[in-house]
């Protein structure tokens, strides 16, 4: 029996590794595409990617990327729809040394590797309450730690937006009202709590705060 549960803890320990394992390195590639967008190039292959950030690049071939122009670039970035899965920006809060890249929705594939926006709430530069939610035991995990007056930003490709935390919430899974517009431009994180409870965690953590600039 002992052998059983060694098995067992073993594969569940591997799981885990290799969860992690893919967390960082899909948010390592975003964050690397993302300040790709931002300076405007677009060479954001995966073998570009290889090239400079892995020590693996020797394996990768070095024919030039094709040439592409700076209107054609800008244009490029100009999402026509926001389809799940797609990259929005970067959500950082300094002082928890929180950063990780956000994308569109909160499918379980979405969560398994970024931060994602929940899709019926505003977008930043839209009046309303712009919502995030990721889980509590990889990349929001430092949110047990947030304070009054922490500043949260998020970057998109074009713009940064600074919001304040005014507090704090525990709410049920059916608390649905934190995603409602609240009369300001404002931001609502999400995550499960209590933060280190085993299994499926009855309650929600969330953070409220106000643009600022």
């Amino acid at each position: 029996m002992k052998f059983i549960l060694l098995a067992v803890g073993l594969g569940c320990l591997g799981y885990c590794a290799y969860a992690l394992s893919m967390e960082g390195l899909n948010q390592s590639y975003d964050n690397w595409v993302f300040e790709k967008h931002i300076s405007g190039s677009q060479d954001v292959s995966v073998a570009e990617y290889l090239r400079e950030k892995t020590p693996f690049g020797f394996l990768v071939s070095d024919s030039e990327p094709p040439v592409v122009s700076d209107a054609k670039a800008r244009q490029s970035l100009i999402p026509k729809s926001i389809e799940p899965g797609t990259v929005l920006g970067r959500v950082e809060i300094s002082r928890l040394k929180l950063s990780a890249m956000v994308r569109e929705g909160v499918d379980a594939k979405t969560l398994s590797t970024s931060v994602g926006h929940v899709p019926s709430t505003a977008m930043p530069g839209q009046f309303g309450n712009f919502a995030l939610a990721a889980h509590r035991d990889t990349l929001f995990r430092a949110l047990k730690d947030i304070k009054q007056d922490d500043l949260i930003t998020f970057q998109s490709q074009t713009q940064t937006f600074t919001y304040k935390v005014e507090g704090t919430r525990i709410v049920k899974p059916t608390e649905v009202s934190v995603l409602r517009p609240d009369g300001h431009d404002s931001l609502t994180l999400i995550t499960c709590y209590p933060f280190y409870y085993v299994g499926s965690a009855p309650e929600r953590f969330i953070v409220k705060a106000r643009l600022v600039r």
